[in-house]
Formats: structure tokens, sequence, C-alpha cells
């Protein structure tokens, strides 16, 4: 990425110490990229009695529909591949590692809006430490506070590895087997669970009915959990424009983006 004004010395220290601290934590995420698909109904393995038809607007009828299914593993993947994301949402993601004797906590805010992603990571108190933001294949990055911002082509990463959460893209792998699924309520939401191997790891997926997205992840090593993804204070009210204005007072959203040079 390309700076657009000198970045200061304690600047590049915080920088390259968060991404040290994101590498770490990403060799724990198993899968990435977003769940483009666009299905309208859900085709049981054992036909199509009784299966709810989805509309691709409404989560709600998703979640009803969803409560409707007995769910197993020989029909878990069907049921996810039908769920659809709000086109605008935010939330907080915390994620924890595990390791002998300890752990350690990374927590963000993710917003979406009008296709644009901003994810801000958190200090321990909650106030924003940094901030990423992408806008169609650009990305740009800030520390709060500062006039600086770095702009760069976003690449093939996804705005879900951005906030490190794991996606159920690699649970509707044709190769992925599933040893358990059901239905559970988190938080009063309705949840699709499903079990399964990967990587050395058995990973325990909770999928929101509701939302389309992630709402808890639990990584095991034999017995020992490794690493754990909570997805809370998940809001669809439309979030500010104002979000997605850089540090030099430009907004992504509206008539004033070409001014970032």
């Amino acid at each position: 990425m390309k700076p657009h004004k000198s970045p200061s010395t304690p600047m590049l220290a915080a920088i390259g110490a968060a991404v040290l601290v994101g590498l770490l934590f990403l060799s724990y995420v198993l899968s990435s990229g977003m769940l483009h698909r666009k299905d309208t109904g859900i085709v049981l393995q054992s036909g199509t009695e009784n299966a709810p038809t989805v509309s691709s607007g409404s989560q709600l009828l998703t979640a009803q529909s969803v409560a409707d299914v007995t769910i197993g593993p020989d029909n878990a993947q069907k049921v996810i591949a039908s769920l659809t994301r709000p086109e605008a949402y935010s939330c907080v993601i915390e994620n924890t590692l595990y390791y002998s004797g300890g752990s350690a906590t990374l927590r963000c805010r993710q917003y979406m809006l009008d296709g644009m992603v901003r994810t801000d990571w958190l200090t321990e108190a909650g106030a924003v430490q940094s901030t990423l933001v992408r806008a169609g294949d650009t990305a740009y990055t800030w520390e709060n506070g500062s006039t600086t911002f770095y702009k760069g082509a976003w690449g093939e990463f996804s705005d879900d590895s951005a906030a490190m959460l794991p996606t159920y893209e690699d649970v509707l792998d044709e190769s992925i087997v599933l040893t358990s699924a059901g239905r559970q309520d988190i938080d009063n939401e309705p949840c699709i669970m499903v079990e399964f191997e990967q990587g050395g790891y058995r990973c325990v997926y909770y999928v929101s009915a509701a939302s389309g997205l992630l709402k808890k992840a639990s990584f095991y090593q034999g017995e020992n959990l490794t690493r754990q993804v909570v997805v809370s204070n998940f809001k669809t009210e439309q979030p500010d424009a104002e979000l997605f204005t850089l540090p030099n007072g430009q907004k992504l959203l509206g008539d004033n983006t070409q001014n970032d040079e």
C-alpha cells in the first residue's frame, strides 16, 4: 500500500505489530471468502417434501423455515447453502487463541453498507485502535486519530478474513464429511450446528439462520480448545455512511469519491 502522508516511526511500528499478531491468528483460520450462494429453497437429501421456500431478501423467513426442518448431517450443508446475508449490518467479532498457560483475544467491529466493509480493530477497553476499509477492489487503512492513511489493492483477501472470521465455505465443500449437525439456539438466535474434521482440527460451527453469518466457532486439537470465535451485537440497521470517510475527509460513499490521490 502506498502512504498518502509520510508515516511516523511509531505508526510503522504499531502497524507492524498489528500485522504480526494478525498473522498469528490467521494461521488458525481454516477457511476464508464470502458465501455468495443464491439458492431460493432447501432441497433435502430425502426429496423436496416439506422443503421450505426461502426468499433471498428475508432473513426472518429463512430463520422460520430452518426452524421447521429437522437438521442432521445428511442435509445440513444444503440448509446452510440456502442462507443469505443482509446487505447492511454491523457486528462485533471476538477471536480468542488458547495456548499453554494462557490465552489472547483480539476484538473488532465490522460494518457492511452498499458493498463496502469497514473493520475497526478495538483496544481491550473497546476503543477503536485502527481501521481497514474495503471499497470495491481498493483497501484503505489507518490508525485512529491519524491523518495518514494507506491505499492499496485489496487482492483476494476476503472481508471475513479481514476480521479473522471463519466462514462456512469449507462446510459446503464436497470433501467435508459432517460428523454431527443439528439446530441449536444461541442467545435466542436460531443456529445450525455442524461438526467436522479439517486440517488436524475438530471444528464446530454455529451458523445463524437469522443473519446467514457465523455466530460461533470452536477449534479443537484432541480435547483441547485452541481457538474460539464469537460474533455478538449483530444489528441489521444500516450503518452511518460517515463511517466510510477517510482521515482526509473524503467520503467513500457519496459524490466525493475520487479525491484520495
